[in-house]
């Protein structure tokens, strides 16, 4: 028998589908054989092995997205709402505030996964944020490393889960055993925070999903989504193309702290020999503000095929 971790059933035309118990790919609900491996279900019956069975709590109804005039409105209310907030200087900072809590957010999620105490806050000296981390603790480091051995126990009955925690491990082992590589993942989760942050709204405004009151948090989302959009871009411009901002950048926090790009480009020069500069990573950052738009209409146009992944990942054999 199979149980389902988190994700339910979904009823796709109609059609409620079942997992293989042996190939693991879904199938119709009824199905005398299964239509990738050929196994026929009542003869795994009949040899005492699970059947395709589920004991869903709910159905839930999933289709592929669309865009069509609800979607570019609410885009469309979203995006001009964004430009006129950042036209305006104090608008512009009072939502940059929210910008910041994530960057910050993001920081310390890292700095605590890479075995730094860490705690988020304004900056009410220098502006912005700053997240105050201590020193390395191998004991955190541990207890995340307990946390993936337990993850890979509790798949271990769904392979394409199990070899998905054991490359994430694997990379997280790899960052965290390296004090240069803590740092740049640490430096790097700020920017990474803001972006997580824009592609969430971005798809829960263009999908709609998840909201009590649509008419009006759909065009706040897509708000939200293009204003941290535009932050970052255009911080990232800036890098390369105003003199005087770049030499403020590089002056850090209180002229003692280095921000964020210049840890990341100064670890990569040290050790790995690459000179991309903070000009260079700040290129990075630009093309990167367009991953949140670009995996928000990809989700948004598979949902049945994603759902059905994350249903795959997240259902193991009892």
């Amino acid at each position: 028998m199979f149980r389902d971790l988190r994700i339910p059933l979904v009823e796709e035309d109609h059609n409620v589908f079942v997992l293989c118990p042996k190939c693991r790919a879904e199938v119709p609900e009824g199905s005398e054989e299964c239509l990738r491996c050929g196994v026929i279900f009542a003869r795994m019956a009949n040899a005492g092995l699970p059947a395709p069975r589920f004991v869903p709590q709910e159905i839930e109804r999933i289709a592929d997205g669309r865009i069509g005039g609800t979607e570019v409105r609410v885009l469309s209310i979203g995006l001009a709402l964004a430009l006129i907030t950042y036209a305006m200087p104090w608008t512009r900072f009072v939502f940059s505030m929210l910008v910041t809590l994530f960057h910050e957010l993001g920081h310390a999620i890292a700095g605590w996964l890479m075995g730094y105490p860490s705690l988020p806050a304004f900056d009410f000296v220098y502006g912005g944020g700053l997240t105050h981390h201590g020193a390395f603790r191998l004991s955190i480091a541990v207890a995340i490393g307990v946390g993936f051995a337990w993850a890979a126990w509790l798949l271990r009955g769904n392979r394409n889960a199990l070899v998905l925690v054991f490359i994430v491990g694997g990379l997280w082992l790899l960052c965290v055993t390296k004090e240069w590589r803590r740092e740049i993942v640490f430096a790097a989760a700020g920017h990474v925070g803001e972006l997580v942050l824009a592609g969430i709204m971005f798809y829960r405004a263009v999908a709609g999903v998840g909201w009590r009151v649509p008419l009006l948090e759909r065009p706040a989302a897509a708000f939200v989504a293009f204003f941290v959009l535009i932050h970052s871009a255009l911080f990232a411009w800036r890098l390369n193309h105003d003199a005087v901002f770049l030499s403020w950048y590089r002056e850090g926090k209180g002229g003692a702290l280095m921000n964020d790009l210049e840890v990341v480009a100064l670890n990569l020069q040290i050790w790995l020999g690459l000179n991309p500069g903070i000009e260079g990573v700040a290129r990075w950052l630009l093309v990167a503000t367009c991953l949140p738009i670009a995996a928000g209409v990809v989700w948004h146009f598979q949902r049945v095929r994603v759902h059905r992944v994350l249903r795959s990942l997240t259902t193991v054999e009892s």
